[in-house]
């Protein structure tokens, strides 16, 4: 039984991860591209002018939130078998 709890904490985890990232990506965009860009300098900065690069980050966002129903889908299927 710890086992499966050890699993189920697992995806739980990556769920939560995937959510929380896709929503501060749609929520936050100016500071969520900021962070990155302040943290790993993997994209310019954004400014409050900035539309593209914030469409841009939110539509990550939503990608993101995408992959994580997409993911919480494929676990019931499998545990529907």
């Amino acid at each position: 039984m710890s086992r499966l709890l050890g699993i189920v904490a697992i995806y739980a985890f990556m769920f939560i991860g995937w959510t929380s990232a896709g929503l501060f990506l749609l929520l936050a965009p100016m500071r969520a591209g900021n962070l990155i860009h302040d943290s790993f300098g993997l994209c310019p900065e954004v400014r409050r002018a900035d539309r593209g690069k914030k469409t841009v980050l939110r539509a990550i966002g939503l990608g993101l939130l995408g992959f994580a129903v997409h993911f919480v889908l494929r676990i019931a299927a499998l545990a529907a078998r």
